[in-house]
C-alpha cells in the first residue's frame, strides 16, 4: 500500500511539472513594425535605362528588360537578381509570361525570345487588367 502511494505522488508530481516552459503560455514573439505605403522596399540597377514594364511571376519573380541587352529575373520579396539574358540588342518590350512559366520577350534585334522559367503563369494580381477581363486574354468580355 505504500509502494502505491509513492507512486501515486511520484505521478502526480511528475504531471504538475510536465509542460512547464521558461516562457509564458501562450506568449508569441512580437511582430515587427507594419512597413508604411510609399517604403521603397529594394532597388535593382540595370546598365542602362529602362523602358519595358515588369511582368511578375506567379512565385514572386519580376521580369524585366533593359537597355543593356540584357533581360532580367528579380526575386521580388529581396529585390536580388536571380538570373539574366543577354539579347542582341535593347530589350524594350515589356514581358509576357505564359500559363506553363514561358516568358515571351521581344528584342531589337528582330528577334521574340521564349525563356523558360520557374513561375507557373502570371501572379494572380488584378494588374495589368485588359479591357477589364480577369482571365487577362487581352479580349474584351462580350456583354
Amino acid at each position: 500500500m505504500k509502494l502505491i502511494f509513492i507512486a501515486l505522488l511520484a505521478l502526480c508530481l511528475c504531471l504538475a511539472g510536465c509542460g512547464e516552459t521558461d516562457e509564458a503560455p501562450n506568449k508569441s514573439k512580437p511582430k515587427p513594425p507594419p512597413i508604411k505605403p510609399g517604403t521603397v522596399l529594394w532597388e535593382f540597377k540595370t546598365g542602362h535605362v529602362l523602358r519595358s514594364s515588369p511582368a511578375i511571376g506567379s512565385d514572386g519573380t519580376v521580369y524585366i528588360g533593359s537597355n543593356d541587352k540584357k533581360f532580367y529575373a528579380i526575386n521580388g520579396k529581396t529585390g536580388i537578381k536571380l538570373w539574366e539574358f543577354e539579347t542582341g540588342s535593347f530589350v524594350d518590350s515589356s514581358p509576357a509570361i505564359g500559363s506553363d512559366g514561358t516568358l515571351y520577350v521581344g528584342s531589337e534585334d528582330y528577334k521574340l525570345y521564349a525563356i523558360k522559367t520557374e513561375s507557373l503563369g502570371l501572379a494572380k494580381s488584378p494588374w495589368p487588367m485588359r479591357g477589364q477581363n480577369a482571365r487577362h486574354t487581352g479580349r474584351a468580355l462580350k456583354r
